[in-house]
């Protein structure tokens, strides 16, 4: 049975793109799951290839626990392929929620700047971003989602009125804090 509150949004594009600012804009009573953040949290010193199944359990979990308990789940990684987003998916669909897909469309260029202002290990290196940009696989309806949107033209509150779901409220309380 779904739930009407749940629902996972896959955000999808290279790093630089726009999908951590989009996650904390429109996140307000969400469940953000990122890979970056999940990484600082297992290993802060920086991305260790021996940790990368531990990384991916993290995020499951994460966004399984929040998705049965019916929250909104953002994933901010690259989800660059089909191979990726069927990862979330999959998780969606054992636990009848819908899944959208928020794709950003920054231009190459300006992601590339971006990249180059991050600091430290969040830095992708130049050749690194050329393979994540000739990996970028366009999200495609066949895929299973229930909806495909461009980052810059959607709030999840859009995404909510259109899949059905009930407003979200912006009260807190013990176990629900407002954005720091």
């Amino acid at each position: 049975m779904s739930q009407l509150n749940c629902c996972l949004v896959v955000l999808a594009g290279p790093p630089g793109s726009g999908k951590t600012t989009w996650a904390r804009r429109n996140g307000v009573g969400a469940v953000h799951v990122s890979q970056d953040d999940l990484i600082d949290a297992i290993t802060p010193a920086a991305f260790e290839h021996i940790y990368r199944p531990v990384y991916r359990a993290a995020e499951d979990a994460v966004a399984r626990a929040a998705l049965e308990r019916g929250h909104v789940v953002i994933v901010d990684r690259t989800n660059r392929t089909r191979a990726h987003r069927e990862r979330w998916l999959n998780i969606a669909r054992a636990l009848h929620c819908p899944a959208v897909a928020v794709v950003m469309t920054t231009p190459p260029a300006l992601c590339r700047s971006r990249n180059r202002e991050r600091a430290g290990h969040r830095r992708v290196s130049e050749e690194r971003m050329d393979r994540m940009f000739a990996a970028m696989q366009p999200v495609s309806a066949l895929e299973g989602f229930s909806a495909i949107y461009l980052g810059e033209a959607i709030t999840m509150d859009e995404i909510l009125a259109q899949l059905g779901a009930p407003e979200r409220e912006d009260i807190a309380h013990e176990h629900c804090h407002q954005a720091r």
